[in-house]
C-alpha cells in the first residue's frame, strides 16, 4: 500500500479528519499520521509517526508560541521538511480521497491547483508529491525560512495567512517548473462555494439549478463547480469552514458534499 502523509496537531480527531483518513485505506493506501502526541481515535488502519523526527519540538514550539503562528501555517513549513526528508505524497486532513491514486504516484513530481477566478489555475501545497533531498524540496525549505525571518521582523497580518503557503508554491511552480494537476484532479469545487456546495443546512435550490445548468452551458463558467470523471479527491477547504463558523463536527444536509462522502466512506 503506497503511503500518503498526513500532518496532525491535537490529540482527537473530528469527523472532517477521520473520513479523509477512512477515504485515503479505502482506496487502497496506507495513511501516515505525523503528529507530537498520542491521537484518541485514530483510525487502526492509519499509523502514528512522531512529527518530532521532522521538526524537533522546541521549534514547533517557538512557531507556535514565540511566533504565534497559525497551526495551518506551522503546518506549511513542517510539510515542506516532511517531503525533503522523506519524500511521497502529503495531504491535508481536509481532502478526502475518491480513488486509487497510483497513477499519481508514478507521475513525477507536482503539485496539485486550484482555479480562482480572475487569475486561472493557480498551484496548491494541500496534496502534492516531492522527492527527498530534491532541487524542488530544497527550494521549498529554504524559501519557507525566508519568509519566516520575515515574519519574525514584520509580523504576519491575517489576510497573508497564504504567504507560507500557497503563496509559496506558486512562486516556487514558477521559478522551476513545476507540473501542476488540472484542478478538477483534488480541488474540483471552488473554496468560495463551501457553503453551497459542500457543507449546508439548507439547499439554496437556485444556486443548485445554476450549477447544474452551467454544466451543459460552455459558454457560462462552470470550472469550480462540480465533481469531474477526472477527480482524483476532494478537498473540503476546513479553512472556510472556521471562517463561516461551520462545524465539523454537525450534520448537514443529506445532499450536501459533506454528507454524500461520509456515506459513501463511513457507512460502506
Amino acid at each position: 500500500m503506497s503511503p500518503v502523509n498526513y500532518f496532525w496537531i491535537g490529540e482527537q480527531l473530528s469527523p472532517m479528519e477521520l473520513l479523509s483518513l477512512q477515504a485515503c485505506s479505502k482506496h487502497g493506501h496506507r495513511p501516515i499520521v505525523w503528529s507530537y502526541q498520542q491521537i484518541a481515535n485514530l483510525p487502526s488502519s492509519a499509523k502514528l509517526y512522531d512529527a518530532a523526527t521532522i521538526m524537533d519540538r522546541s521549534r514547533f514550539a517557538y512557531l507556535r508560541h514565540e511566533l504565534q503562528l497559525p497551526l495551518p501555517v506551522i503546518s506549511d513549513v513542517f510539510r515542506y521538511q516532511l517531503l525533503n526528508q522523506v519524500g511521497g505524497i502529503y495531504s491535508d486532513t481536509d481532502v478526502v480521497i475518491v480513488k486509487n491514486l497510483q497513477t499519481l504516484f508514478e507521475r513525477d513530481d507536482f503539485f496539485c491547483s486550484t482555479y480562482e477566478y480572475g487569475y486561472g489555475v493557480c498551484a496548491n501545497n494541500c496534496f502534492m508529491k516531492i522527492s527527498s533531498g530534491s532541487t524542488l524540496a530544497g527550494f521549498l525549505c529554504e524559501e519557507s525560512e525566508r519568509r519566516l525571518k520575515e515574519v519574525e521582523a514584520n509580523g504576519l497580518a491575517e489576510e497573508n495567512y497564504c504567504y507560507l503557503g500557497p503563496f509559496l508554491v506558486q512562486k516556487c511552480a514558477g521559478d522551476l517548473n513545476v507540473p501542476l494537476l488540472p484542478f478538477d484532479y483534488i480541488n474540483p469545487i471552488s473554496w468560495r462555494w463551501v457553503p453551497k456546495l459542500i457543507a449546508f443546512k439548507e439547499p439554496d435550490h437556485k444556486f443548485l439549478l445554476k450549477t447544474r445548468i452551467r454544466k451543459y452551458l460552455p459558454f457560462i463558467e462552470g470550472r469550480g463547480y462540480r465533481v469531474t470523471g477526472n477527480t482524483f479527491a476532494i478537498h473540503l477547504c476546513n479553512e472556510i469552514w472556521k471562517r463561516g463558523n461551520l462545524n465539523k463536527n454537525e450534520s448537514y444536509h443529506r445532499s450536501s458534499l459533506y454528507e454524500k462522502l461520509k456515506r459513501r466512506i463511513v457507512t460502506s
